[in-house]
């Protein structure tokens, strides 16, 4: 099944990639157990330590299970959205994701999941994204817990795997900086806001200003993120003029904004 390794690159890189690329392709399934470490070996032509590093890493990596005992082996394990994010996150560990750029892909993404999910919402979804938002607390785990929590809510409105896993996996990036920064009450009662407006938007099902709402959500964050690092944030003017006339609100990065019917400023 699998070939030799070539000496001219990183041998365990060679193994790694090979029985990875056989069980995201579909030829190595779930519960399915490799050849015996001697016969893995055999066919790698590689070393011991070698193969033991390989399958240490496919262990970490979610993707292989290794079991002990004379029934034990190395078996191909159930990749859930758990097991992925881990894994993704541990890949980025040694490759630091700026606020600039996760603010971009949210940017990309989250409007849209904010459309969507104008046009699924059910009262039941009101009613629990009005839990969601609740009061504010003063306890800072709790309130960015709360806050992303809100983002998933909505995410998994959409019932797309990969938008859903998307939204987790930039939450659990944004959660682990929100909490090594001293954002400040303000910051958070302006989430809470915006996550109101949002669901009004929800409320009265209307799409467009759910996406517009979003847009505004999420750069707010961003620039505050990045000011409180003291760096760059992401603005939607570096992105080349190439959006629909249905991209205009977005574009405008912020300088729109949904308004109840009451509003002074219609006057």
């Amino acid at each position: 099944m699998f070939k030799a390794v070539s000496k001219s690159e990183k041998v365990s890189d060679n193994i790694i990639a090979q029985i990875r690329d056989s069980i995201l392709s579909g030829r190595l399934k779930p519960g399915d157990r490799l050849a015996s470490e001697k016969e893995l070996i055999a066919q790698f032509g590689v070393s011991k330590a070698t193969m033991r590093e390989a399958l240490r890493v496919l262990e970490v990596m979610g993707l292989v299970e290794i079991r002990k005992g004379t029934t034990g082996g190395a078996f191909v394990a159930e990749v859930d959205m758990k097991t992925t994010i881990n894994s993704i996150i541990n890949f980025i560990h040694f490759k630091p994701i700026s606020v600039k750029e996760i603010t971009m892909l949210r940017y990309f993404i989250e409007p849209t999941v904010a459309r969507i999910a104008a046009s699924k919402r059910t009262e039941k979804d009101i009613e629990n994204l009005r839990e969601i938002i609740g009061e504010v607390v003063a306890h800072r785990q709790a309130e960015v817990s709360r806050e992303i929590g809100f983002h998933r809510y909505l995410a998994r409105m959409t019932e797309n795997t990969l938008l859903i896993l998307l939204i987790d996996f930039v939450d659990n990036l944004l959660s682990t900086i929100k909490v090594s920064l001293d954002l400040g009450p303000d910051f958070y009662q302006n989430v809470r806001t915006a996550h109101e407006v949002i669901l009004e938007c929800l409320i009265q099902r209307d799409s467009a200003a759910a996406g517009i709402a979003m847009t505004n959500d999420l750069l707010q964050v961003g620039r505050h993120m990045a000011m409180k690092m003291d760096t760059a944030p992401f603005e939607p003017s570096e992105l080349e003029d190439n959006m629909t006339m249905t991209d205009w609100p977005s574009k405008l990065g912020g300088q729109t904004r949904v308004i109840a019917a009451d509003d002074p400023v219609l006057k």
